[in-house]
């Protein structure tokens, strides 16, 4: 279910209240699911992020054993912020953005992948702008995320453009920055489905995605850490019912489209896995092997935390051994 307006907002602080109950070490195995307060998780209305929904409307989360609340937001740093100040158990967002909270919520732990995107995330531009290259001097405005600024500057690398060359524009919300490349206010808009499809509907054109760049924008979800010292089964069991959303939508994918429309009021379009890799258990396990290259989570998220500590986003590096914790991936049958 959407949580929306003051009373949602009080539920949503005061489940999160209750489930800080808990202690670390807690054996959960004797506790009907519910019992306990719901996993609340902030979600934005990014395909990747969708298998949430589906497994809520379609049981698997309860049928795992645990009460999952989903809020959906478009607003993405919203949701960082209130994420940040412990609003939510759990939330989804890009790598990089996960690692530039960070800095705020040191506490976070990232516990698994749901897709790498490809042509989901892009750069979307005035139509009068042919490619990254006619962008010197021209005015970029960043998704709210907070991993737009290393997509953009690897762009601009590849096209021979410094960055001091464009002139960034601060906005609020994504919505905000579509109606800014509309109006001319800006000349190009980092951003991600279902926003690119609404640029592109509105005139705008396509000059980079992550395609562009494989394995540069992996997505995921992560959790603070006192909910996984507290509430283990319960994360295993939320693992347990996304891949089996994940799974349900890869074998039925019209049904499961309908399902998480019918949910969120998002177009199919706007749903398609076209510009995406939703990735199953197997595939996760496969990126979180430490490697040298963009296969492995540990590579690209030492990538956005070299890029933030050189930006000043990150006061010290990250020990990624702790912010990343694969082993809940592996207890899984």
């Amino acid at each position: 279910m959407q949580t929306t307006g003051k009373l949602g907002f009080v539920l949503v602080w005061l489940a999160v209240c209750l489930s800080a109950c808990g202690l670390p070490g807690t054996n959960q195995e004797n506790e009907a699911p519910n019992s306990r307060p719901p996993l609340v998780i902030a979600v934005n209305p990014w395909p990747g992020f969708m298998p949430a929904v589906l497994a809520k409307e379609k049981g698997f989360f309860e049928a795992e054993g645990v009460n999952v609340e989903y809020s959906l937001n478009e607003n993405s740093r919203q949701q960082r912020l209130e994420f940040e100040a412990g609003a939510y158990d759990g939330i989804t967002l890009s790598l990089g953005s996960l690692i530039a909270v960070g800095a705020k919520a040191p506490d976070t732990r990232i516990v698994m992948l749901t897709d790498i995107s490809t042509t989901g995330d892009a750069v979307v531009a005035r139509p009068e702008i042919q490619s990254a290259a006619d962008l010197k001097g021209k005015r970029i405005v960043l998704g709210a995320a907070g991993y737009g600024e290393v997509v953009v500057s690897v762009m601009l690398q590849k096209a021979g453009v410094s960055a001091s060359e464009v002139i960034w524009v601060p906005m609020q919300t994504e919505k905000e920055a579509l109606q800014m490349l509309a109006d001319g206010r800006v000349d190009a808009f980092q951003t991600w489905e279902p926003f690119v499809s609404r640029a592109v509907a509105n005139g705008a054109r396509v000059i980079f995605t992550g395609a562009d760049v494989p394995g540069l924008i992996p997505d995921a979800v992560a959790f603070h850490e006192h909910v996984l010292q507290s509430r283990p089964e319960d994360v295993r069991a939320f693992l347990r019912g996304w891949f089996r959303a994940v799974d349900f939508w890869l074998a039925h994918p019209q049904e499961a489209e309908q399902v998480i429309s019918q949910a969120v009021n998002l177009t199919p379009a706007e749903l398609s896995l076209e510009g995406l890799e939703l990735l199953t258990l197997e595939r996760n396990r496969q990126f979180f092997r430490k490697g040298n290259d963009f296969s492995s989570v540990y590579y690209s998220a030492q990538v956005y935390v070299d890029f933030f500590l050189k930006k000043g986003v990150l006061s010290k590096a990250l020990n990624l051994d702790e912010y990343i914790v694969s082993s809940f991936l592996y207890s899984l049958p």
